[in-house]
């Protein structure tokens, strides 16, 4: 059996769910200044109360192990070229994005170390995670295709156990970074790809039942840390918010199971906008990005306004970032291209 990137064409439906993972990735990094924001408020200045808030969040959090669930429903075919693609992007927009705040921002000055910093960790510590498991994808291929049903879900079965014990549960846990690990990836990637390849429960349910499922899910994640809030209890809040957690996997996949099931074969519009969302991630998950203008400009508007302002400020806002976005990695391509050419 060849493998499952040979099998899979990309359709347009989970092309749209692959923006959706970028936006959820924008209004999550929202939430948390709102969170943080409120920490710092009295509970009659707070906009947004502390039950939405976990609740938005919630919905949210799934934002990572969606993007890593997408590569495990298609397969990675690696390849040098894609790495050599990847690696020129993000460089593209850590670098252009540095040299910028460099020249607009005079207490700072250049440092290569402070470069490469951000480029493997901070922020972008998504970046070495995923690289990794594009580097393991081919070995994680053979054992899809050539392993049986059984030896399966068995496996994968026992190492998600294995990872709830020692990478969920247990405080202080070491190696699987809250889910945010490559083995954490590896995992979500198997189970994309058994959710594909095999008959389960889930994929028989119509997407009004697989998000009643989601919403159940999130809801749960959301009374649990807003318990964690009301009581000071550090310790849940930081069990319930890992993407490791079992409940945010869960959600996950049933967000992605919704998404196949949308009928909506080619749309070169959202192919090509789909092509360039990863850009969004990187412009706006800078970390000078981050601490300078987004996280600054969200808590202006959101202790300064109305919550009707705010909510439309939001939305505008990331419309906004998503678009700019798109059309700067116009740049990208092109000088990719380029320089694929010349060489």
């Amino acid at each position: 059996m060849n493998s499952q990137t040979n099998r899979i064409s990309r359709d347009s439906n989970m092309e749209l769910y692959r923006i959706v993972c970028m936006m959820l990735v924008v209004l999550f990094h929202v939430c948390g200044v709102i969170d943080i924001t409120n920490d710092n408020l009295s509970p009659d200045d707070r906009s947004i109360g502390v039950l939405p808030t976990q609740l938005i969040t919630s919905a949210t959090f799934v934002c990572v192990d969606v993007f890593v669930l997408l590569s495990g429903w298609y397969g990675i075919k690696a390849k040098l070229s894609k790495i050599v693609a990847f690696i020129y992007q993000v460089l593209f927009y850590s670098i252009i994005s540095y040299t910028l705040f460099i020249l607009f921002c005079p207490d700072l000055t250049f440092s290569l170390n402070m470069l490469f910093y951000i480029f493997f960790f901070e922020n972008y510590w998504f970046v070495p995670a995923y690289m990794i498991l594009f580097v393991v994808s081919p070995i994680l291929n053979k054992f899809i295709d050539n392993s049986s049903h059984h030896e399966f879900k068995y496996i994968l079965i026992a190492a998600f156990i294995f990872q709830c014990i020692y990478g969920w549960l247990i405080p202080k846990e070491h190696g699987f970074l809250e889910g945010c690990s490559p083995f954490s990836f590896m995992l979500l990637y198997l189970l994309a790809a058994y959710a594909r390849k095999y008959p389960i429960r889930l994929k028989n349910l119509s997407k009004k039942s697989l998000f009643i499922l989601y919403f159940l899910a999130i809801s749960i994640n959301a009374l649990v840390a807003y318990f964690g809030k009301i009581k000071s209890n550090q310790a849940v809040i930081d069990t319930v918010y890992q993407f490791s957690s079992p409940i945010i996997i869960f959600a996950s996949l049933c967000l992605l199971l919704i998404f196949s099931k949308i009928k909506l074969r080619h749309n070169t519009f959202i192919n090509w906008i789909a092509a360039s969302s990863f850009a969004v991630f990187l412009i706006h998950c800078f970390p000078l990005f981050i601490r300078k203008i987004f996280w600054p400009i969200v808590e202006y508007y959101y202790i300064n306004y109305s919550l009707f302002t705010f909510i439309g400020f939001s939305v505008i806002f990331a419309l906004l970032l998503y678009i700019s976005s798109i059309l700067i990695d116009q740049i990208r391509i092109f000088t990719y291209n380029l320089i694929k050419k010349v060489i």
